[in-house]
C-alpha cells in the first residue's frame, strides 16, 4: 500500500511541473508552428505570419523612435521554456517590441523567451558580413532571473552541522583533519 501511495504522489507531483511553462496557455495554444529553429531558418515564408516560441540569450538591443529591437542568440528551449546551453545555438533572430524597453534591464547574456508572430526576414551587418536573421513581431516576452552562483557558507562550521565549533587541532567533524 505504501508502494502504490508513493507512486501516486510521484505522478502528481510529475503532473503538475509539467504544466509550468512562462508563456500563456493562451498563447501557447495558439501557437501553429512547433518546428526546430533551422526549418524555420530555411523556409521563412512559408511560416509568415504564424505564432512561434523562441528562446536564447541576448546580444544586443536598440530602442528606435516606436518600438525596440532585440537580437537574440538563439538557444534550444529546455523544461519550463527556459532557454538552453548557448552552444547548441543554429542561429540568430530579432523580436521587434512596440514601445520601450529598458536596455539596463533587457541587456546583453541576459535570457529570453519570446513568444511571436513571424514577420519575416532582415539584413543586419555583423562585424565584415551581413547576417540574415528571422523577424518576430513580439506577444509575449519573459526575462529570466539572474542567479547568483557564488554563494558561499560564510561561517566557520559545516552548515549541515547545528553547533558552532572551534578550530583546534584533532577536534573536526570529518574522517579527514582538512
Amino acid at each position: 500500500m505504501r508502494i502504490y501511495w508513493n507512486t501516486c504522489l510521484v505522478l502528481f507531483a510529475t503532473l503538475l511541473t509539467f504544466s509550468c511553462s512562462v508563456i500563456s496557455k493562451q498563447t501557447r495554444k495558439e501557437r501553429s508552428v512547433s518546428l526546430p529553429f533551422e526549418i524555420l531558418l530555411k523556409e521563412p515564408a512559408k511560416y509568415k505570419g504564424n505564432t512561434v516560441i523562441l528562446g536564447g540569450y541576448i546580444l544586443e538591443i536598440r530602442n528606435l523612435s516606436d518600438k525596440t529591437m532585440i537580437i537574440v542568440l538563439q538557444s534550444p528551449l529546455q523544461f519550463g521554456d527556459e532557454p538552453g546551453s548557448r552552444d547548441d545555438s543554429k542561429g540568430r533572430f530579432i523580436v521587434t517590441h512596440k514601445g520601450f524597453l529598458d536596455p539596463e534591464i533587457y541587456r546583453k547574456d541576459r535570457k529570453i523567451t519570446v513568444a511571436g508572430i513571424i514577420v519575416g526576414l532582415t539584413s543586419e551587418p555583423v562585424d565584415q558580413g551581413t547576417y540574415t536573421y528571422i523577424t518576430l513581431q513580439s506577444r509575449e516576452i519573459y526575462l529570466w532571473t539572474v542567479y547568483d552562483n557564488n554563494r558561499y557558507w560564510p561561517y566557520d562550521y559545516d552548515p549541515f552541522y547545528p553547533y558552532y565549533y572551534y578550530r583546534r587541532p584533532y577536534y573536526h567533524r570529518h574522517p579527514y583533519y582538512w
